[in-house]
């Protein structure tokens, strides 16, 4: 999801990144690439630094993180009823991988739930237990932020609402 108004991030703010993962922008740097010097935000995940350019910091790949409002939606739709994805391992292949690149929480809720369905009743391939896997950790540390709690909660939230649909 692109969002094309102009965002100030501030020193603290959190943010999700489609590759690195949840981070926190701990402040600005100015880096000359070539002869042109530009500014960016400077942003630290749990194993990484990476920086982000001031003209254009929110985009296809970064997000700020979701609220509290965002956080109970995505809640609700690990309890709607799963979708089953397709039986051709490719088409199903390309659809989580389409699904998944968007990193929003609704997104990520749907793979959850879609996937625990899936282990649940046919089990996973590699491709598919590695992209819960990476999804659920991003979801939790996301959730764990939002509500100030340790991911370790924040897992134990999610691991009962998994447990209540799929048993």
């Amino acid at each position: 999801m692109v969002n094309n108004k102009p965002v100030s991030l501030q020193k603290g703010d959190w943010i999700v990144h489609a590759y690195y993962g949840i981070g926190q922008i701990v402040g600005t740097e100015t880096k000359k690439i070539g002869k042109k010097e530009t500014k960016y935000y400077k942003a630290k995940t749990q194993n990484s630094t990476f920086f982000i350019p001031i003209e254009n910091p929110i985009n296809d790949r970064i997000r700020p993180l979701s609220s509290m409002y965002k956080l109970n939606k995505a809640k609700k739709i690990l309890k709607d009823q799963p979708e089953n994805y397709p039986e051709n391992h490719n088409e199903r292949r390309k659809l989580i991988s389409e699904t998944s690149s968007d990193r929003s929480m609704d997104t990520s809720a749907q793979i959850i739930r879609d996937l625990f369905h899936r282990k649940h009743n046919q089990g996973l391939n590699e491709f598919e237990q590695k992209t819960l896997e990476a999804t659920e950790k991003l979801f939790v540390t996301e959730w764990a932020i939002i509500k100030e709690i340790s991911e370790e909660q924040a897992k134990e939230e999610l691991d009962k609402i998994i447990d209540e649909q799929f048993g």
